[in-house]
């Protein structure tokens, strides 16, 4: 089974739980790529899809991309300058499920924290939910060093795990159910 690895990153943090990824997946052929280079041809088995998250979803250009993946073994992972324990964790790795889910087979999801970019960090005094307060400040400068070699190993895993279960239900005729 032929596995990509295909990733949207900011700040460096996605990029860097890609590679984890992408070094941690047993295959017989694997590639990884960077949506900043361009969008790949999609001809893998199993698609592995990460993105920073933005508004309790992908960013736009991953967003995209997940729009237009069909028929595929499809793994969800992504970074955001939050909680990943928080509901908005859960709902940003979500958002990214709800488009891929109708059309394809759901291996699992990853979510871990990422530090937040300087961008938005120096943008945040606008107003709404991302004004400047001393606790956001704390967990951004809590967060700057996410994620970490714990939490990278931890994606890996999850998926090495994730990829021979879906092999070994296909090598036996099991019938394999999407996990949401």
């Amino acid at each position: 089974m032929k596995v990509q690895v295909i990733y949207s990153s900011l700040t460096g943090c996605t990029q860097k739980v890609a590679n984890a990824i992408f070094e941690g997946v047993d295959a017989e052929e694997k590639s990884i790529h960077a949506l900043k280079d361009g969008t790949p041809v999609l001809d893998g088995d199993i698609i592995l899809l990460g993105y920073w998250g933005i508004s309790g979803g992908p960013n736009d250009e991953m967003k995209e991309l997940l729009k237009k993946v069909k028929g595929k073994a499809v793994g969800i992972f992504c970074t955001l300058g939050y909680y990943a324990d928080s509901v908005h964790a859960r709902q940003t790795v979500e958002a990214g499920l709800d488009l891929v889910k109708e059309h394809n087979e759901i291996i699992g999801s990853f979510v871990c924290n990422g530090a937040v970019s300087q961008a938005l960090i120096d943008g945040q005094g606008k107003g709404g939910n991302h004004t400047p307060t001393e606790q956001k400040e704390i967990r951004w400068e809590i967060i700057k060093d996410h994620p970490t070699a714990a939490e990278c190993a931890l994606a890996a895993e999850r998926f090495r795990e994730r990829i021979k279960l879906y092999r070994r239900c296909k090598e036996l005729n099991i019938k394999f159910s999407s996990i949401l």
